[in-house]
């Protein structure tokens, strides 16, 4: 009997809870990656030809090594979700749940819950998302494309990149503007040494999960 086999042709044809669960396996194999990602059953990947199973690996191994655009908005199930309007707003609340559920694959869907809203507002291009009420309604955001998760971990990765940058003239105005020298000197040295590990940590997290991607988990 012919199956017909749903082959993603981008990460928009795969969820964050298929990734969340092939994060899963400790060492996973193609056979896993087949049936994950293509959503198939282990008999259905078994019986194909050797040609078409090696081909169906690259094809899908390769998908994770295009670059993702951080999208502001998408739709899933009907509903228009917008990513945070302006981070220098951002909620104590939601900043520091953000931060939590970023560094791990298996609480990313929570990451997204806060990260992106159902947008209640939209006028000329501008919108306004629903106040943040925490993760408790955060398993649909399990479907969300994986291209839009990956998407807003690079524009974190940048974002982590030029605070690194802009750190030392930063340092470096305070110090000018403070009239006790002495004193600015150890309390920005204090603060710069703090601010530069939280975010040194925050970037070398998002370093590690953008590594765990199936090219760096399979031999194909």
């Amino acid at each position: 009997m012919k199956v017909e086999l749903q082959i993603p042709e981008s990460l928009n044809d795969i969820t964050l809870g298929q990734y969340q669960k092939f994060q899963l396996l400790e060492e996973p194999t193609n056979e896993d990656l087949l049936c994950i990602f293509l959503n198939a059953d282990l008999n259905v990947i078994k019986s194909l030809k050797q040609s078409k199973f090696d081909k169906l690996v690259t094809q899908i191994d390769s998908l994770f090594i295009q670059e993702q655009e951080h999208k502001l908005r998408f739709n899933l199930n009907g509903v228009s979700l917008g990513f945070i309007p302006n981070l220098d707003d951002i909620t104590y609340g939601e900043n520091k749940d953000v931060t939590a559920y970023i560094s791990d694959w298996q609480t990313m869907h929570k990451a997204m819950n806060v990260l992106y809203r159902p947008i209640k507002l939209s006028k000329k291009g501008k919108y306004i998302i629903t106040d943040y009420q925490g993760t408790r309604e955060s398993d649909i955001y399990k479907e969300v494309p994986l291209s839009i998760v990956m998407g807003a971990m690079v524009f974190f990765y940048n974002l982590t990149n030029e605070l690194l940058k802009a750190i030392p003239n930063y340092l470096e105005r305070e110090m000018l503007i403070t009239a006790n020298r002495q004193t600015a000197e150890k309390h920005l040295t204090q603060s710069g040494e703090a601010m530069k590990k939280s975010i040194h940590l925050l970037k070398e997290i998002l370093e590690d999960l953008m590594m765990l991607r199936p090219s760096h988990c399979i031999n194909v």
